[in-house]
């Protein structure tokens, strides 16, 4: 046996310290990359997301999918045109509502959330209910934060939603028309101007549970959101755009981290933070802004 001079106590307290030092840098480096994981899966499934709402579109003469989800078997009737309907017109969705095995609403279990997304028109072109939820969402987890909610017993699974102004439901006096988002609703893809720089979808964690009908925000209410945005990666949030293409945006105003943490609806901004609201409306809006709605 070969002998082994003993390492003096001082050095091994030094070596121990070494190790520790280690660690706790490292372990901080695990969790960054963890998350800029987790960011990374939600940008490819919201860009898997985008391509299919184009390969629909492409698929149906450059017609949109609709962006609403509140019927059980993925069509609702919309008024046509939004801006000047003079008709009605049965619309397919992107999803359904959540229901059971016989068709009735409901969201208990996952399947019953599943079942919403196989009614809907993307379902052909995504068949893996994975790409539809962020694995920084944790909704799914426990019940519905708001009590009041008539949904189901479990959080909300999907992540993504599609904003009103992309061919969303519209009923006179209500949604679309409350917000004035019918003054800008297209469609067909060859209505968006600007494609690349034009949001598609976004990451909604509606407190009710499941992300109810199309993401709204007021138009005629200055600097006030809608619904509330989700933010889930540490200030960030992932964004699809109409080319395809998906981004994680960096928020830059503490009232907006205030707005997305705390899923509050019809947030009015400080005057002294713009920024973000100003960012969004000009990537939200799809088309020309028309006069009644320019500040």
């Amino acid at each position: 046996m070969v002998c082994r001079k003993p390492i003096p106590v001082l050095d091994a307290i030094a070596l121990a310290a070494l190790v520790i030092l280690s660690l706790l840098i490292l372990y901080p480096m695990t969790g960054q990359a963890r998350q800029h994981s987790k960011a990374t899966v939600c940008m490819v499934n919201s860009r898997q997301m985008t391509r299919a709402w184009l390969a629909y579109a492409g698929d149906n003469d450059d017609e949109l999918i609709g962006s609403g989800t509140s019927d059980t078997t993925g069509y609702q009737t919309q008024h046509y045109p939004v801006q000047a309907p003079i008709t009605t017109r049965l619309m397919w969705n992107f999803v359904g509502t959540p229901h059971d095995e016989n068709g009735t609403m409901r969201n208990d279990v996952l399947e019953d959330e599943i079942r919403g997304f196989q009614v809907g028109g993307l379902w052909s072109y995504i068949e893996n209910p994975k790409v539809y939820h962020c694995p920084e969402d944790r909704r799914i987890l426990n019940p519905p934060i708001d009590s009041s909610n008539t949904w189901g017993k479990k959080g909300g699974y999907r992540t993504y939603s599609l904003g009103a102004v992309l061919n969303g439901y519209t009923a006179l006096g209500q949604t679309n028309w409350l917000t004035e988002e019918y003054r800008v609703t297209v469609h067909k893809t060859n209505e968006i101007i600007n494609p690349s720089r034009k949001l598609v979808f976004l990451e909604e964690t509606d407190i009710y549970g499941y992300n109810l009908n199309g993401w709204n925000t007021w138009l005629n209410w200055e600097n006030t959101w809608g619904d509330p945005i989700a933010i889930l990666h540490e200030g960030k949030s992932v964004f699809s755009f109409s080319d395809g293409h998906a981004e994680l945006h960096i928020w830059l105003e503490k009232s907006t981290l205030d707005f997305g943490y705390n899923q509050i609806k019809c947030y009015r901004i400080p005057p002294n933070e713009p920024r973000d609201f100003e960012w969004f409306i000009k990537s939200y809006i799809p088309t020309k802004i028309p006069p009644e709605l320019q500040n």
